[in-house]
């Protein structure tokens, strides 16, 4: 029996009010996504249409492409957190009983792994950024002749590849130690 069973009711209907606005609000996720995509994708025809240096273009590229990738690792590691969290909260107002009934089964303990919208976005921005590295490498930058143009690009992509590694290391370990204390070891 929940300990604020005077206040379930009330708690219920603040949940499903919740629910719907948070399906809302990942729909309006899906065109957020669009932002660095069309920032980068119109960086990238700049370069093509030679209205930016081919050094500094790709560059920026990565640079919006990478950015996409951390700021999509960091929302992942926030929502899981926050899922973590809720489920604490719903076991303080739902009974056993909901769990199979008004909740699946399942959401009694919080899966840990990634959030399928977030697994999409990593996604996409990788192939975007291995779309990218392949015109920059293919078609770009060796009709460019001068070996130096490689150099500020490739720092820019070995630093935001290692950073966003080594961001992503961090926020899975920040979850699991979340995980951890509210629920214990998997």
């Amino acid at each position: 029996m929940p300990e604020y069973e005077d206040r379930r009711a009330d708690f219920v209907i603040e949940m499903y009010r919740v629910y719907w606005a948070n399906m809302a609000r990942s729909m309006e996720g899906i065109w957020k996504i669009l932002a660095p995509i069309t920032v980068s994708g119109t960086i990238i025809a700049g370069v093509h249409k030679d209205y930016l240096p081919v050094s500094l273009g790709i560059s920026f590229a990565f640079l919006v492409i990478l950015w996409a990738l951390n700021v999509t690792i960091d929302l992942n590691a926030w929502h899981r957190r926050n899922l973590f969290f809720l489920t604490k909260v719903e076991q303080q107002f739902l009974r056993s009983n909901d769990y199979g009934g008004l909740l699946p089964m399942k959401y009694r303990k919080p899966a840990t792994g990634w959030i399928t919208f977030y697994k999409i976005n990593a996604y996409v921005f990788f192939v975007f950024l291995i779309l990218t590295v392949l015109y920059a490498a293919v078609w770009k930058l060796p009709n460019t002749g001068v070996s130096i143009n490689w150099l500020m690009p490739a720092v820019v992509l070995t630093g935001g590849v290692i950073s966003t590694i080594l961001n992503a290391r961090a926020q899975a370990k920040s979850s699991q130690v979340h995980f951890e204390e509210l629920f214990g070891k998997e």
